[in-house]
């Protein structure tokens, strides 16, 4: 038997309104704020999933399974009370297709999951100025978006980027709330006050050490 062929703009995209040159598809605003939240690899650790939002803040492969068969954890998705939706990393080093992939397959899924009546809190990601040509199409104006700070810290360019990109974000998007994963960025404190940190998997692992748990 012959073996249909699937797209996964034919899957994750039907229905979408497809904005910009990248063709992102078009997102709901929602204006969630997270409350103990845990990364995907540690989903399975708790007993009671609707007290907690997920977050995939952490290495692609951990999640590189979600994209493969979204499907599959459709059901896991809808146990918790906002997704904050997957982060396939846009690379400094990583040529261009490639950032404009990931951040396709971030948005593609972030759609699917809000088609599914799925809460969740969008993704923003870049690696240069220049991606702010289509690096947030797609994504809604007023609403809450989530960044991540992690490997930006310790790389001056790389740092120098995420606090420019910020001031982008905010002017283009206008959201209600910018969610940061990560270390704080006292460079931005007093330019914004729809700022709300949470700390990221290496954090809150370091303090279950220090916790003894």
């Amino acid at each position: 038997m012959k073996r249909k062929f699937n797209r996964f703009s034919q899957k994750y995209l039907a229905g979408a309104e497809l904005i910009g040159l990248e063709q992102y598809p078009k997102l709901q605003s929602t204006q969630f704020i997270p409350e103990n939240v845990i990364s995907f690899n540690e989903r399975s650790r708790v007993k009671n999933p609707s007290n907690y939002c997920l977050d995939h803040f952490i290495y692609d492969y951990f999640f590189e399974q979600v994209w493969n068969n979204c499907d599959r954890f459709i059901e896991i998705y809808r146990k918790f009370k906002i997704i904050i939706t997957t982060d396939f990393s846009a690379y400094r080093d990583a040529p261009l297709w490639e950032r404009k992939y990931n951040v396709g397959r971030n948005r593609a899924i972030a759609y699917y999951l809000q088609k599914n009546g799925i809460n969740i809190i969008p993704v923003a990601s870049w690696a240069y100025m220049e991606d702010f040509e289509w690096c947030l199409d797609g994504l809604p104006k007023h609403a809450s978006i989530a960044i991540s700070t992690n490997g930006c810290m310790k790389n001056f360019i790389s740092h120098s980027v995420l606090i420019d990109g910020i001031a982008e974000l905010q002017e283009i998007l206008e959201p209600k709330y910018l969610i940061i994963c990560g270390s704080k960025l006292p460079e931005i404190e007093k330019l914004y006050d729809n700022l709300f940190y949470y700390d990221n998997f290496s954090q809150r692992m370091a303090r279950r050490i220090k916790n003894g748990k």
